[in-house]
């Protein structure tokens, strides 16, 4: 079973991403700011989606390291990554939301934090304004994935245009709670086209001759890709 897979029976060789290493892991998160802090709190409490702690660790590793200067998200939610790559060293954020309704909630947050001289937000479907909107524009340092699961590749091919030599391409949720491993985790089925779309999208990806790809467990999956063109 899926179980014995990842777990022997003796206890050895255990699989390390299990619930108790990730609370252990998030034992040392802490956010970088109240504005954030609250923020997640009230998204928590909604269920509205935002980068689980593990991934934000990591990003904000990243970000401090890598300093970009322009980012591009897709898929905005409520603006809490985009204020918190802000915060973490970004220098300027271009961020892109199909909801219009969760767009104005995020330029509402985005703006309480005093940060919407720095982040910019667009509505409309990410392909089409990657496309229209934002040709000619300077180009970025790094693209943040995070929107619609079957629709990664259609985000990123429009991306890849707007991207600067080197730019770092990071897709979030890309294991889908382990069901993009295996069809286990998925037993009623009731994601099955999310979870074809993504295998596609992890294989083209790992595949791409202008990429270089690897994919981490961190939270949900990421996908770290550094264009090469």
């Amino acid at each position: 079973s899926t179980k014995r897979q990842l777990k022997k029976t003796h206890g050895i060789d255990m699989n390390i991403t299990n619930d108790l290493v990730t609370e252990y892991i998030n034992g040392f998160y802490f956010p970088i700011d109240e504005d954030l802090s609250e923020l997640r709190k009230s998204a928590e409490e909604r269920k509205v989606p935002v980068i689980l702690r593990e991934t934000e660790s990591l990003l904000g590793f990243i970000f401090r390291l890598l300093k970009p200067e322009r980012v591009l998200e897709i898929g905005t939610a409520v603006g809490y990554s985009a204020a918190f790559f802000i915060r973490s060293g970004a220098q300027k954020v271009v961020t892109i939301e199909k909801d219009i309704e969760t767009a104005k909630e995020a330029e509402r947050n985005i703006s309480a934090m005093g940060l919407d001289h720095k982040i910019s937000v667009m509505t409309g479907d990410g392909e089409t304004v990657l496309r229209e909107k934002l040709q000619g524009e300077d180009p970025f340092d790094l693209i943040f994935i995070d929107a619609a699961k079957s629709h990664y590749k259609r985000f990123l091919d429009a991306s890849l245009p707007l991207c600067k030599k080197g730019a770092l391409i990071i897709s979030d949720n890309v294991l889908l709670k382990a069901a993009t491993a295996s069809d286990d985790f998925d037993p009623a089925g009731r994601f099955k086209t999310n979870i074809k779309n993504m295998r596609r999208y992890i294989n083209y990806i790992s595949q791409h001759p202008d990429l270089d790809t690897v994919i981490l467990t961190c939270g949900d999956g990421l996908a770290l890709s550094r264009y090469k063109k």
